[in-house]
């Protein structure tokens, strides 16, 4: 992408900083609405109408790359769409669909990082784009989790964590402060992501403790993570 002047990395930065809240809040109030009327077709249609207003307001951001953004934009982009698919027409489909589909969008994951890399097309906007549609993948398969009967709505609670997670940190103005990588992190996803695909195949004793304890390292590592970003909120006496 070409080098932005300091007035469009300005407005760059400042995108990069206020969406976070905007997916969260959608995603709180989409979830209310489903969690009210059972309604998983307005929260498919209203999370694409959302990730389209997304990408139109970051348009200037991702266009450098192509018309599509790229080869690793438009796989997270794919993504995204095979979400929205699995949840508009989730009442006609085996849970056996599930399950390949969502480890096919799992292994599309690694896809768009490694056609960044490979086609040095890395950016702030993809690895953000990314990250919101792993946040957005394990929402909507706890709701489609619920649909089919298969969990109950406390499901509903780890699929929202990561959201609230980012609105607690903009309350204790601590969301700019950035911790390093951390396998506990990625083993933790792993673990949860596993255990959400677990449940289409395995049998209801094994998956509903596999999903309990996944639930919990989730919010330990939320936990965790939160308390070391407070340890490193600089004192304002």
């Amino acid at each position: 992408m070409e080098s932005l002047s300091q007035s469009e990395q300005d407005r760059y930065t400042l995108f990069l900083s206020i969406w976070p809240r905007y997916f969260a809040v959608a995603a709180l109030l989409f979830s209310g609405i489903f969690l009210c009327w059972r309604a998983v077709g307005v929260f498919s249609l209203l999370s694409g109408l959302f990730f389209l207003f997304f990408l139109y307001s970051g348009r200037s951001f991702w266009r450098g790359f192509g018309m599509t953004g790229g080869v690793a934009n438009t796989i997270t982009a794919l993504r995204v769409v095979g979400i929205l698919l699995l949840l508009a027409f989730q009442t006609y489909l085996h849970h056996y669909v599930f399950f390949v589909v969502g480890i096919l969008i799992l292994v599309a994951d690694g896809l768009d990082g490694y056609y960044a890399r490979k086609h040095n097309t890395v950016s702030d906007f993809g690895d953000f784009f990314d990250k919101e549609t792993d946040a957005f993948f394990v929402l909507a398969f706890c709701i489609i989790l619920v649909e089919q009967e298969l969990l109950g709505a406390w499901i509903i609670l780890p699929g929202l964590m990561r959201y609230a997670f980012v609105l607690i940190l903009y309350l204790f103005n601590i969301e700019h402060i950035v911790l390093g990588k951390s396998y506990r992190r990625r083993f933790v996803g792993m673990w949860f992501m596993g255990s959400m695909m677990g449940c289409f195949v395995l049998p209801e004793v094994f998956y509903t403790a596999a999903m309990v304890f996944a639930t919990a390292m989730l919010a330990y590592s939320f936990m965790k993570d939160f308390f070391l970003m407070l340890k490193q909120r600089p004192y304002q006496g």
